[in-house]
């Protein structure tokens, strides 16, 4: 793997495109634990806040496969500008209204809705930018330098809610979007690659085998985060949670880079769950214990790169065209919905039983994750 990053100079352009949409994502990893410390502290309660973030990611999840669709009519610019400035007035009011449950919830709910599309842009950018034999690579590399987004997101979001306040940090979100958007914008190919305009409905990307097999897989997994993510703000506050997601996401570069070049064939993906789920179930043996969780979440993250970097690849292998773009556009929508789903059943289960409880949430979804890899491979494998 490693020669395959290093022919990446091979292709300037798409290391461009990558570095730039690294930097406008970097909100993403810091929205999750944002909402939760903001709204919990003005509302006090867990379930408002995980209900909240929930909102959040399933007005993601529908714009996703709608604004991939735009994209192709109206250029990546004008989507991406329109939505950037919707749905950062939005995350800023979300310091300025009463702390009720409605106004947070629908302003989460639009933040999300105008979630810009810089994924799939990107992905979409990168087939043509990049020569095939360096797919691989590229896609690897994207899985795993994303987790810089993971690792230092939920961090500077903490830090910046300790030391200044919740406000400063809806603020800091919300420059940093701004400012993302605009360097991922400069990038040439951005302007000047036009996305072939799909003539299909829309849905018809999930007819597809593949796309609909990667959505359900993203929708589990990327599900599994929310369990840990919200249990350990209730366990062990701000900042140690903060420093917590950047152990987990420090394992998942790991995992990139020298778990996922290892294994290879139709068992490996299946193989890279059962390492999350080690990890996570390894947390409820001791789950108060601060460096003990740590050690887990390291564990568990090691498979999360090279999960994310092979259902891209499934992706980009199985589709075509303008059903690319629109297939990204889904199953980003299915992991924001997993995410959804998760945080909202998190923060119930802290509010009802204990935070410890949300980290059972984590340990279910991956559970089903593995279940649903297994079956997905084993009807691929009576296909062929």
């Amino acid at each position: 793997m490693t020669l395959g990053i290093s022919a990446l100079k091979a292709a300037p352009e798409a290391i461009a495109v990558l570095i730039s949409q690294l930097f406008a994502r970097f909100p993403f990893g810091m929205l999750s634990i944002a909402f939760v410390i903001h709204i919990q502290a003005v509302t006090g309660s867990y379930a408002i806040a995980g209900i909240a973030l929930g909102a959040e990611t399933i007005g993601a999840s529908i714009s996703g496969p709608l604004l991939a669709r735009l994209m192709a009519d109206f250029g990546m610019r004008r989507v991406i500008i329109i939505s950037t400035s919707i749905s950062v007035a939005a995350l800023v009011s979300l310091a300025f209204v009463p702390p009720e449950a409605i106004w947070l919830v629908a302003l989460s709910f639009l933040v999300g809705l105008a979630s810009p599309p810089i994924q799939p842009a990107a992905r979409s950018i990168y087939p043509q930018i990049t020569p095939k034999k360096l797919m691989p690579a590229l896609y690897s590399l994207d899985a795993t330098s994303q987790e810089i987004i993971w690792v230092l997101g939920p961090l500077v979001a903490t830090l910046v809610a300790a030391s200044f306040g919740n406000i400063p940090m809806l603020f800091t979100v919300a420059l940093i979007q701004v400012l993302g958007t605009i360097w991922f914008l400069l990038n040439k190919s951005v302007g000047s690659i036009k996305i072939p305009k799909n003539l299909n409905a829309l849905g018809k990307a999930l007819r597809n085998p593949r796309v609909a097999a990667v959505t359900v897989l993203g929708l589990l997994f990327v599900g599994s985060f929310a369990g840990v993510e919200v249990g350990s703000v209730a366990l062990f506050g701000k900042t140690l949670a903060g420093l917590m997601f950047a152990v987990f996401s420090l394992g998942s570069i790991v995992g990139g880079l020298l778990i996922a070049p290892r294994f290879k064939g139709p068992n490996a993906l299946a193989v890279f769950i059962v390492i999350s789920l080690v990890g996570y179930s390894a947390i409820l043996i001791a789950p108060e214990n601060p460096v003990w969780a740590a050690i887990s979440l390291f564990i568990a993250g090691l498979g999360v790169a090279p999960v994310l970097g092979t259902l891209s690849l499934m992706i980009a292998t199985g589709t075509s065209g303008s059903e690319t773009v629109e297939a990204y556009g889904w199953t980003t929508a299915g992991q924001l919905v997993g995410f959804s789903a998760g945080s909202a059943l998190a923060g119930i289960a802290i509010d009802i039983v204990n935070p410890i409880a949300a980290l059972l949430v984590s340990v279910v979804f991956i559970v089903f994750t593995l279940i649903a890899s297994l079956l997905i491979t084993r009807t691929a494998k009576r296909s062929s």
